[in-house]
């Protein structure tokens, strides 16, 4: 137990120095120290600044995925389902926004392939997740006979972009406009039937 909350405050440093000054500039010491932990914990954790790189964005957005699935555990309609989802993954993104901000500033920055993989990897596993609730969706005749893996990269790509221009100037919307204009967007885009009623008996 003792060692988990050792590598949650590593992790949780981390985090906050990455999103700060990005993976090159950031320092193993500073980590370190933001950690409350020797260095030489640090490195008996994590051998290397890709290793905590990498796991510092796995676990936040793994961290995500498992907070959206427990919160969508219920018998409510689809739609409101499908809003349940895009309220989740906004206020997650924004309330993880070290992690947010480390994935959209630092994929093309010269980042190690191994580690890259390794988050891209992740990232694969949470458009799937998306993907399968739109396949569901559709199936059910709530949602438009679209591609589900282009719609999931669409609806995850507007969504990081307007919560990532949150996280640069919140007056330029709040979390609740956020969610209602995605929303709409992918309702109006997707949506089969504007009523919500399924066309399959």
């Amino acid at each position: 137990m003792k060692k988990e909350l050792k590598k949650d405050q590593i992790l949780g440093a981390a985090g906050i120095v990455f999103s700060q000054k990005g993976f090159h500039q950031a320092k193993m010491d500073e980590i370190a120290v933001l950690a409350k932990v020797a260095k030489g914990t640090l490195y008996y954790n994590f051998s290397s600044k890709s290793e905590l790189f990498a796991a510092t964005v796995t676990q936040g957005l793994n961290r995500i995925m498992a907070q959206i699935k427990a919160e969508l555990e219920s018998d409510l309609p689809f739609m409101a389902h499908l809003k349940g989802l895009i309220s989740s993954i906004v206020r997650l993104y924004i309330s993880h926004s070290e992690v947010s901000r480390i994935y959209a500033n630092e994929m093309s920055s010269g980042i190690d392939d191994k580690v890259l993989v390794e988050i891209k990897g992740v990232r694969k596993e949470f458009i799937r997740f998306i993907e399968n609730i739109l396949k569901t969706g559709e199936e059910k005749g709530y949602l438009r006979p679209l591609p589900h893996y282009l719609s999931a990269l669409a609806a995850v790509g507007i969504i990081d972009t307007l919560c990532a221009a949150h996280l640069e100037d919140p007056d330029k919307g709040s979390v609740e406009q956020i969610i209602e204009t995605v929303y709409t967007i992918l309702s109006t885009g997707l949506v089969a039937n504007p009523s919500g009623k399924s066309h399959i008996k």
